[in-house]
């Protein structure tokens, strides 16, 4: 996954190896790459969990730690360029990347200053894909920086079961490793999902979902691309959503279609989400940011519209 980190490397003093690695090390000698292996976060001082679980928050100090997942099924050799596009999406923007070995498994940390704040990124690797742990704090408060650094870099492997029954993780911040996968209509794959809305397109809401289908080399022709990617994303609309703008796209070299949409009900705003088509020999993948419990219905129609459109031709 390295290979695929080109970012510049500013900012880097905020990032040097330190004694807080090795402390991570002696907290993760037990750590197993297992699918029912969990990753936990211990909260600084002055840091509260969410109602959801899924992140840290410090009000006086305005920062927050969340954790998210990047899941994804690698197939074939093939499939190292969804790889290489899932990554480079989501590192878009960073300013500062560095290598931090944890148990002598090697962790990824990135790092942007947008706003007044600056957003660290733990980046743990797992067979299937990768958790990510992200702490965004005001860029002014150095020893605040730190200390949520330091959260990030005490990572913790443990059974779930394990951590049920164990103090120390009664208000941490933890997520089980490969979740979310589930049996898929024939003929399709759901790729990957990610909770990240930033991941998705500022504003979008949801999760981010991967759908994959496997065609033929002359599938959909180069002419043919941005009416397949309209059609498709059109199947995935509901009545109340409208698709406000589109463009075309280039991620790592595959062309595209990008969609925003918008959700309204009764003249108001309710959501906006996100979807993107890219296109590459004998596939295409669509990304849109729906929310988990609507996947398989998605996955559904999405596979219906490109059947139609293959019997259009």
């Amino acid at each position: 996954m390295k290979r695929f980190i080109t970012l510049a490397a500013a900012v880097a003093t905020l990032f040097s190896a330190s004694a807080k690695i090795e402390k991570s090390n002696e907290r993760t000698a037990d750590h197993k790459k297992f699918d029912n292996y969990s990753y936990a976060i211990i909260p600084p001082a002055g840091y509260e969990l969410t109602d959801n679980g899924t992140a840290f928050r410090n009000p006086e100090k305005k920062s927050s730690i969340s954790i998210s997942h990047l899941n994804m099924i690698l197939d074939a050799s093939s499939e190292n360029e969804l790889l290489k596009v899932t990554f480079q999406n989501f590192v878009s923007g960073y300013q500062t990347n560095e290598s931090v070995y944890i148990n002598d498994a090697e962790h990824y940390l990135v790092s942007k200053t947008e706003n007044g704040r600056i957003f660290t990124t733990l980046v743990v690797p797992e067979d299937n894909g990768s958790v990510m742990i992200t702490a965004s704090s005001p860029v002014d408060d150095l020893a605040e920086i730190e200390k949520t650094k330091e959260a990030l870099l005490s990572v913790v492997y443990v059974d779930p079961a394990d951590m049920a029954s164990n103090p120390i993780f009664e208000n941490s911040l933890y997520s089980i490793a490969n979740q979310g996968f589930r049996a898929q209509p024939e003929g399709s794959t759901l790729v990957a999902f990610c909770e990240s809305g930033d991941f998705a397109k500022e504003q979008a809401t949801g999760r981010l979902v991967y759908f994959k289908v496997l065609m033929n080399e002359d599938a959909v022709k180069p002419k043919e691309q941005k009416m397949f990617a309209t059609e498709v994303v059109k199947a995935l609309v509901s009545d109340h959503e409208t698709i406000t703008s589109q463009n075309a796209v280039e991620v790592n070299g595959l062309p595209g279609y990008e969609f925003f949409i918008t959700e309204t009900v009764n003249g108001e705003v309710k959501s906006k989400s996100y979807a993107m088509v890219v296109f590459t020999s004998g596939k295409y993948y669509c990304f849109t940011s729906k929310a988990n419990q609507e996947i398989d219905m998605y996955l559904q129609k999405f596979q219906a519209a490109a059947k139609s459109f293959q019997a259009k031709k």
